[in-house]
């Protein structure tokens, strides 16, 4: 099965960067408090790159929107399913924002495109779907909804005052801002052989490329030891609403509306990812528990070996 193997190679990669960041951090040549740093590397430089090249280099079809439509009500949906499971938790504040930014937010723009690489090979089409699904699905409500949220429940305090004032110091950021650039420039069409393009893209594909890299040092920078019996009932409810609930939603959603097949299955697929480093990264970057987060990410990347594969096979059954 191809894509198990691309699920453990890209797992593979994930826990060893995170190992070799806790390597270097026992060795003292990285610290807990390079953890801000690696985040705002994240946020601040390689994540904007991304967001601008992916988005200024492609132009949307308005009747591929719909699977990014439904994928963005699916996160909607398990933020909300999360958001009340950490009430019933019982959850701190800064604890409840990381809960909910790991539930409804997964890896679909890393490991979710290796996957579909692997499931569609050569397959332009099923990579052009994933690349809508993920970037307008899942990238527009993390940088209009996610990020603004951690603002509000990573402070002690916050009132609609101060969501106002998180709102508007989105609206200041990088990522925003390459949001807004990246959509503007897509309809320029920039000549893409010009050799100053040419130049230009070159050098934000290796800023973007550098976000995996920076998120795993960041979460290994975060990850501290949480007793089991804590991290125990928070990893299950994770489980029902990240690797179960939203791929089965997003499937009923593209049953609904009548999607391809291809495009019900990658969706699926890109659904079914495991709660994602960049979410942890956000939740510690802007005041949210950021171990909690980071410990959940890990276990998830685990669980998800038995349930991705499970996920792909019922979408290609039915």
């Amino acid at each position: 099965m191809n894509y198990f193997y691309a699920l453990l190679g890209s797992l593979f990669i994930l826990v060893a960067l995170v190992l070799l960041t806790l390597l270097l951090r026992k060795r003292s040549i990285l610290s807990s408090e390079h953890q801000t740093l690696f985040s705002r590397l994240v946020t601040d430089f390689s994540l904007p790159a991304l967001i601008f090249l992916n988005l200024s280099s492609r132009t949307f079809e308005i009747e591929k929107l719909l699977p990014a439509l439904i994928m963005m009500g699916t996160i909607l949906i398990a933020c909300s399913l999360g958001f009340v499971a950490g009430k019933i938790l019982k959850m701190d504040r800064k604890s409840l924002g990381a809960f909910v930014l790991v539930s409804g937010w997964g890896s679909s723009s890393t490991l979710g495109y290796a996957l579909i690489m692997q499931c569609f090979p050569n397959n332009a089409e099923a990579m052009r779907d994933a690349l809508i699904i993920s970037e307008l699905g899942a990238g527009v409500p993390l940088f209009l909804l996610a990020i603004p949220f951690a603002m509000y429940f990573g402070r002690e305090h916050a009132d609609r005052k101060d969501m106002l004032a998180s709102v508007a110091e989105f609206f200041r950021s990088p990522m925003f801002i390459a949001l807004v650039l990246g959509i503007a420039f897509s309809f320029l069409k920039l000549p893409s052989q010009n050799i100053v393009v040419k130049t230009i893209y070159s050098l934000l594909g290796i800023i973007g490329n550098s976000v995996e890299i920076f998120a795993a040092f960041a979460v290994g920078l975060m990850l501290q030891k949480i007793p089991f019996r804590h991290l125990l009932p928070p990893i299950a409810a994770l489980f029902c609403i990240n690797l179960i609930a939203e791929p089965l939603i997003a499937l009923a959603g593209a049953h609904l509306f009548g999607l391809s097949q291809l495009e019900d299955q990658v969706l699926v697929i890109e659904a079914a990812m495991p709660a994602g480093a960049i979410a942890a990264v956000v939740a510690a970057r802007y005041g949210c528990n950021g171990k909690l987060a980071s410990a959940l990410v890990i276990a998830m990347y685990i669980l998800s070996l038995g349930t991705i594969p499970l996920i792909y096979l019922l979408t290609i059954s039915i």
